[in-house]
């Protein structure tokens, strides 16, 4: 999945089109995602006898597809796609898995981290130093 908790995206189709906000849920089963104060629905409570609670009509988000959002970039303030990198010595980034761990030579370790990675606006969306 190209988006992760907490990202700032825009929606790219569907009666929200054009609007940006940030995924507060998501669901990778049935890849979608939730994103603050968008695609709001009514759901109607009944009233519970038995602790007093009273109806009410409870406005929540609704669920929209994944392929339906992009990235927000603050850079360009526009929508944009994304690239894998991988982080190699000194926080160089490098288009394959092995470039990046020839950068390090014999001090290779475990696990080379992966970084989501704007080309048009060179704008590296996690962070690269691994915190």
């Amino acid at each position: 999945m190209h988006v992760k908790k907490g990202d700032k995206v825009v929606i790219t189709a569907g009666k929200e089109k054009g609007n940006k906000g940030e995924i507060i849920a998501i669901d990778r089963k049935h890849d979608r995602v939730k994103v603050e104060r968008r695609n709001m629905i009514v759901k109607h409570q009944k009233p519970n006898v038995l602790t007093g609670e009273e109806g009410a009509r409870v406005e929540k988000e609704n669920w929209i597809n994944v392929s339906n959002v992009s990235l927000y970039s603050e850079k360009l303030d526009a929508p944009v796609r994304t690239q894998i990198r991988f982080v190699g010595k000194a926080n160089a980034l490098f288009g394959s898995i092995e470039e990046a761990t020839s950068s390090f030579g014999k001090e290779t370790p475990e696990r080379i981290r992966k970084v989501r990675f704007s080309p048009k606006s060179s704008e590296v969306f996690d962070s690269v130093t691994g915190e």
